[in-house]
């Protein structure tokens, strides 16, 4: 998404001043959108004229994206998680998640909606894929998700733009822990009601050995 910015012509024409007020404006602009911005620029150049214009171009990255995988039992959750950085609203549809070639006995089950749907400013949105395999899980697995998306205001519906990508790798498969909670009645009451002293109980069984990473990474946790 490309966000008009002066010219940078015009702007080494202002004097010291007025670049300092524009730095921080465009600063202060950045800060409120929170969005991740390229910028670029492009020369003109004109057969009648000896002097280039260089035009100053930000680009706008209007989502984030970040994945995370599920267990509940023995079935498994690829879900990613799209957040709209602009200030504008879209509308997503053609939502896809592709797995590498070499994993054919493994399969990505949609549990999403397959209308469209309005993102709007600031908000995310989940979307999850059921893993089921034949054989075994692989050791490692390539994704790519893809989703196409349009302003959601009508008079900008007809733009083309490119689906928004997002690349991961999801590897360490395996269930390390087994975690089930239940809250009890005081003793002699069947039910559980407000203002009584309940107990909760949680129980963690680890289901396999951590490896090196794993345990490292779990006595930081725990500190």
């Amino acid at each position: 998404m490309y966000l008009p910015s002066a010219t940078e012509s015009a702007v080494e024409k202002d004097n010291t001043t007025n670049k300092e007020v524009h730095r921080k404006s465009k600063e202060k602009q950045k800060q409120e959108n929170c969005m991740a911005t390229v910028d670029q620029k492009v020369t003109i150049d004109c057969p009648w004229s000896i002097y280039s214009t260089i035009i100053a171009l930000t680009f706008c990255i209007p989502f984030n994206a970040k994945h995370s995988l599920l267990s509940a039992g023995k079935r498994k959750y690829v879900q990613v998680c799209v957040q709209n950085l602009s200030e504008l609203c879209f509308q997503l549809s053609e939502n896809s998640l592709k797995k590498s070639a070499d994993c054919t006995d493994l399969q990505l089950v949609p549990l999403n909606r397959e209308s469209q749907q309005v993102i709007y400013s600031k908000q995310s949105i989940f979307f999850v894929w059921e893993l089921k395999w034949t054989k075994e899980l692989p050791l490692s697995l390539q994704c790519l998700f893809s989703v196409s998306f349009c302003p959601a205001t009508s008079e900008e519906q007809s733009l083309i733009l490119k689906p928004f990508t997002y690349e991961f790798q999801v590897e360490n498969f395996f269930t390390l822990y087994h975690v089930k909670a239940e809250i009890f009645p005081p003793l002699g009451a069947e039910y559980c009601k407000t203002g009584s002293l309940c107990s909760l109980e949680v129980s963690i069984t680890r289901l396999v050995d951590l490896s090196e990473v794993d345990r490292d990474e779990a006595l930081t946790e725990s500190d």
